[in-house]
């Protein structure tokens, strides 16, 4: 493997611990810093450029000595990444890689197999929007904290949220509920079991997301290092 391309990996997942602490750290002060926003961005760009170097490798060594002097120096090369299938040809054509699909048909079937219109690649689209839209969609972002209470025996669980404000309930009097068997009371703190044989556990969820969408930072910015170090090792098999 490029040991440049194999040295960026490997700062991505430094950035990504760093990312990790960071959030962390801010969880545990209630804030969400400078730091956390600006190392989102260098991961997600990181792995956005790795993408990109690695599919210009394929590009350098299948493509280029063919082209004219003024084709090399207008052609630019991005790693595809399209929302429909149709799409992927005319991205490809842009790069002078028109007949990509008749002359490297696995290379091509591969791209094809890791575009976001398959649903275990959806998150390139993510990745690909943010990191261009940096300005707008990385900062800020925002700290979410929810809470819900799992009452559980051996057989059946329920959960439910509590403390929030935009969900209530109310049991009647007389009204006798049971989970497992096991009476139990609902209230907005939570599940009160009226007698033994039932568990209950207190979840705190906190996530940190990009701002005007429901996408978790670390989520995406995990799945890109993971996901996208496999795809890139892939494209460079095909060197």
């Amino acid at each position: 493997m490029d040991e440049d391309i194999q040295s960026q990996i490997e700062r991505a997942k430094e950035l990504m611990r760093e990312l990790e602490k960071a959030c962390n750290d801010d969880l545990q002060a209630k804030n969400v810093s400078g730091k956390t926003k600006n190392l989102s961005q260098e991961v997600l760009l990181k792995i956005r450029h790795l993408l990109d170097q690695a599919v210009y490798k394929f590009f350098e060594k299948h493509y280029f000595p063919n082209l004219s002097d003024s084709e090399k120096k207008a052609t630019k090369v991005y790693f595809p990444i399209v929302s429909k299938k149709e799409d992927l040809k005319s991205v490809l054509s842009r790069a002078n890689m028109i007949n990509l699909e008749l002359d490297h048909p696995n290379f091509y079937q591969f791209l094809d197999s890791v575009q976001p219109y398959n649903v275990e690649y959806s998150w390139l689209k993510l990745l690909s929007s943010l990191a261009i839209d940096k300005h707008k969609k990385l900062t800020p972002q925002i700290r979410v904290e929810n809470k819900t209470m799992t009452a559980k025996t051996e057989n059946i669980s329920v959960t439910i949220p509590i403390d929030n404000p935009n969900f209530s309930i109310h049991q009647g009097e007389g009204v006798q509920v049971s989970i497992g068997g096991v009476p139990v009371k609902f209230t907005n703190q939570g599940i009160v079991p009226l007698s033994q044989g039932l568990k209950t556990e207190i979840t705190k969820w906190v996530s940190f997301l990009f701002e005007d969408s429901d996408v978790n930072v670390l989520w995406l910015c995990r799945k890109s290092v993971e996901d996208g170090e496999k795809i890139i090792k892939k494209v460079l098999e095909f060197v």
